[in-house]
């Protein structure tokens, strides 16, 4: 088969979830599949081809860019204004080739060929669930948008979770049988590893408990600094707590956190601090309302920390029993599993090693497997 694959989610500076997903996802893909040939394409008019993507020399691989306008191109593929995007992307010499799978990792404008199968992503159901949680800009992005309607039209679609694939079902109204699962993973570079300068380097407590996410209403991180709040007020411990990650006014409303003097934000974390980080952390917590499927936890156990999360279906899925799982609005709750987590050394060992045997249960190679067969169900 000739796959292409929508590179436009990898613009821009800032690393996101979509880009690690597509990023690491690529890498384990290009390592299984011998046989079928990918068309990368990258459309931007400034930025060259991105440098992190690693592609195989091969002629079954071929860089393709284009310089269009990213605004105008929207309207266009919107409104099918233009030739078709497959036929678009490929350059004079391949006029005689076919495009069989458009791949969007994450939902874009897009108007293909009668003969080309799109398949697209879905990693979570968040703007049409709460919308409230976004920013104006971004909430007349997705109407623009409507990635409902590409999840329909697509030949199949690839949800992140068992949870995805219902709300799949049960809101968008996509058939189960469009629908393939492709669990996440966290990355397989993270592991527990010793202190080193990492307090020094974002200038943090000598103990403290983390949350690591974007700083967004959906994290709920409000009832996590309220629980904190109580429990610094009914305690004499030297915790502290660190809400680590960005806060993008552009996409997201504010999350409107008070400030405290126990409360830390160190702002953007890099992938190579990442294990250093969640291994100086006492706890870990993810109080998040709603997910697609929550990586944040998974790269927690992956370093041997402790996890205190919501009980709601992606995270019971992703942690099963070895995290401690907790209504998502309820204060006292939280207040009270941090103050029996703090206290209890022996609690924290058992479910950091729950924590690392159930990490290992995921992996990127099982979700390229799963993407590369549902490539060859969308042909079928």
């Amino acid at each position: 088969m000739n796959i292409a694959i929508d590179l436009r989610a990898l613009s821009g500076g800032t690393i996101s979830g979509v880009k690690v997903y597509l990023l690491t996802l690529l890498e384990e893909i290009f390592k299984l599949d011998q046989k079928n040939r990918y068309f990368l394409w990258w459309n931007s008019a400034t930025e060259n081809f991105p440098k992190d993507l690693k592609i195989p020399r091969s002629p079954r691989f071929k860089k393709i860019r284009t310089k269009f306008s990213n605004r105008i191109l929207n309207l266009r593929l919107a409104f099918q204004k233009s030739p078709p995007l497959d036929r678009l992307i490929l350059d004079s010499e391949d006029r005689r080739e076919q495009i069989d799978i458009f791949w969007l990792p994450d939902p874009r404008p897009v108007a293909l060929s009668k003969n080309c199968r799109l398949v697209t992503t879905v990693h979570d159901l968040s703007p049409t669930l709460y919308p409230k949680f976004f920013s104006v800009k971004t909430r007349a992005w997705h109407h623009f948008l409507n990635p409902q309607k590409i999840a329909q039209k697509s030949a199949r679609v690839l949800a992140v979770s068992n949870s995805t694939a219902e709300d799949l079902q049960k809101i968008w109204k996509i058939p189960r049988a469009k629908i393939t699962v492709t669990p996440l993973s966290a990355s397989a570079k993270l592991k527990r590893v010793p202190i080193c300068n990492i307090h020094q380097k974002y200038n943090l407590p000598l103990k403290f408990v983390l949350s690591l996410s974007t700083l967004e209403p959906r994290k709920n991180l409000q009832t996590l600094v309220r629980a904190f709040a109580e429990f610094k007020n009914e305690s004499s411990s030297p915790v502290e707590l660190v809400l680590a990650g960005n806060f993008d006014r552009k996409i997201f409303a504010d999350p409107k956190l008070q400030k405290f003097g126990w409360l830390h934000l160190p702002g953007f974390i890099a992938e190579k601090d990442k294990s250093a980080l969640l291994s100086a952390a006492e706890v870990f917590c993810f109080p998040s309302i709603y997910e697609g499927f929550g990586i944040p936890s998974l790269e927690a156990m992956r370093c041997g920390t402790p996890v205190l999360a919501s009980n709601i279906p992606a995270i019971r899925e992703v942690c099963g029993n070895a995290a401690k799982l907790l209504p998502p609005k309820n204060v006292d709750a939280w207040k009270v599993a941090l103050q029996k987590i703090l206290s209890d050394e022996e609690l924290r060992e058992n479910l950091a090693r729950q924590g690392i045997r159930q990490a290992k249960k995921f992996s990127w190679k099982k979700t390229a497997e799963k993407t590369i067969a549902a490539f060859e169900d969308a042909v079928k």
